[in-house]
């Protein structure tokens, strides 16, 4: 039984380090084994009791965090601090794109509003679509 703890604990700090949910799930389980060993005193039991605990838990975990992504373009203003940053626009690169300067580096955006603005000179940042910002030109 101790063993089923131990294990537990050194699991739970290193999921302290590490920052993963997955760790966290397989630490609980493996305490759901050690209460088994206490409570049956078999081998057999404790292992099954880690096995369905830690699959489980990670199933549950694996869907969780998929229903909590978000389809379509973009992430939300909730789940990202970019959104509502004022980017530099660099120049235009063609029909609605653009290079832009943002948190020191160049990355290219699309410009919902692209017909409506002549020279821009900033956009504030109202999404993402993988590694292109959204931007809303001022």
């Amino acid at each position: 039984m101790i063993y089923w703890l131990i294990a537990a604990a050194l699991v739970l700090i290193l999921e302290l380090f590490a920052g993963t949910v997955y760790l966290l799930v397989v630490s609980a389980a493996l305490f759901g084994a050690g209460l088994a060993a206490l409570l049956f005193d078999n081998h057999a039991v404790s292992t099954t009791t880690a096995a369905v605990l830690a699959t489980a838990g990670i199933v549950w975990v694996n869907r969780r965090l998929k229903s909590r992504r978000k389809t379509g373009n973009g992430e939300t203003a909730l789940d990202d601090l970019d959104v509502g940053q004022t980017v530099h626009i660099n120049r235009r690169l063609h029909g609605n794109r653009y290079e832009v300067h943002y948190r020191g580096a160049v990355w290219q955006a699309e410009a919902a509003n692209a017909l409506a603005v002549s020279q821009p000179q900033t956009a504030v940042i109202t999404g993402k679509n993988g590694n292109v910002l959204l931007i809303h030109l001022h």
